[in-house]
Order: structure tokens, then C-alpha cells, then sequence
């Protein structure tokens, strides 16, 4: 009664690797395609070197995902070496925004469908929240949509200066107390 029966064991073990799978994969946007994409795997190179400057993860594959249409640019699967890699290299994303060759490049966990509806449900949220309150701070986290109070520049400084001003104050930043995260649910409880 508690035993397995072997197409049980099978199916758990295929259910187990995909997942494995699924996490060690992430997906690029914005890598420009050539008609002959031949050095798309030069360019994930380029890009782990890039972002994670320590110990550059390995990559196990990489290929477009979608059909080729004209004038629109296929989103390229990367499957890495460990989960961890993973986890690093979207971590580090943000380090490619900084150079001027993958300025447009945005990187995201390999989502399922179900994900990425979920994902586009709480975007358009977070996007009306933005019309809606340009003053606060909107950010999804964990699922749900958060809203926190923007930290203003003096206003008898200009922008740039004061960005000088709260980098050069020994690195800490003082927060504003009463700035705790709103959240909004976006399934019922």
C-alpha cells in the first residue's frame, strides 16, 4: 500500500529533474538576433562575464526560444551549471544595465505559463498603482505588489549634488521611519 509502484518512481524522477532544470535556466530579452545568430553563445559568455565577476558560472546550453518574425527579437533560454549560478547571474543583472553594450538586456527566471500570467497580472497592478500614486515607490515582491514612500533629495539641493552629498556620508543612509512597505494582495485570503 505505501510502496511505488516503477511508473510512479519514473514520473517523480522526470518531475524532480524539470525542476532542477527549470531553475537552473533563465531567459535574456533585448539580445540583439542577426539573420545568422551564430555567436549567440558568445554573447551569454560576454554577458556572465559581465555580471558575475567572481567565479563565472558554466554555461550547459543556450538557444531562441519562439518563431522568427520580422523585426522582432526572440528571447535566448540560458541553462547554467546550478541552481546557484542561476540565483547569481539574475542577482547580478542589474551590472549589465551599467555598460553600454547590454544596456537594453533584461534578464528573468525561466516562468511557466501559469508564472507568467500570474506575472503579467501583477504588473499591469503595479503599473496602475503607478498612475494612480506617482509619489510612492511600487515594487512587486514575493508576489505581491508593495508600495513604499519615495526618498526625496533636499530641496535646496539639485538632484546630482545631493546624489554626491549621500554617496560620499560614510555609506549609510538615513531612512525614513515611517516609510514601511504597503502590500497589496493579489489573490484573495
Amino acid at each position: 500500500e505505501g510502496r511505488m509502484t516503477s511508473t510512479q518512481v519514473k514520473a517523480a524522477v522526470k518531475s524532480a529533474v524539470m525542476e532542477d532544470d527549470k531553475k537552473r535556466a533563465v531567459m535574456v530579452f533585448g539580445l540583439g538576433e542577426g539573420p545568422a545568430d551564430d555567436h549567440l553563445e558568445v554573447k551569454v559568455e560576454d554577458m556572465l562575464r559581465v555580471s558575475c565577476l567572481a567565479g563565472k558560472p558554466t554555461v550547459n546550453d543556450c538557444y531562441r526560444v519562439g518563431t522568427v518574425k520580422e523585426g522582432a527579437e526572440r528571447p535566448a533560454k540560458v541553462i547554467l551549471s546550478s541552481c546557484e549560478a542561476a540565483a547569481t547571474f539574475l542577482r547580478n543583472g542589474k551590472a549589465l544595465r551599467q555598460t553600454t553594450r547590454f544596456k537594453k538586456v533584461y534578464i528573468a527566471p525561466d516562468r511557466s505559463r501559469e508564472e507568467r500570467e500570474q506575472r503579467k497580472t501583477l504588473v499591469s497592478q503595479m503599473k496602475e498603482k503607478i498612475r494612480s500614486d506617482p509619489l510612492q515607490y511600487h515594487f512587486i515582491r514575493n508576489g505581491v505588489v508593495c508600495s513604499r514612500e519615495k526618498e526625496q533629495a533636499p530641496s535646496n539641493l539639485s538632484a546630482s549634488s545631493a546624489r554626491t552629498q549621500v554617496s560620499s556620508n560614510s555609506g549609510t543612509v538615513p531612512r525614513n521611519q515611517t516609510s514601511t512597505p504597503q502590500v497589496l494582495h493579489s489573490k484573495p485570503r
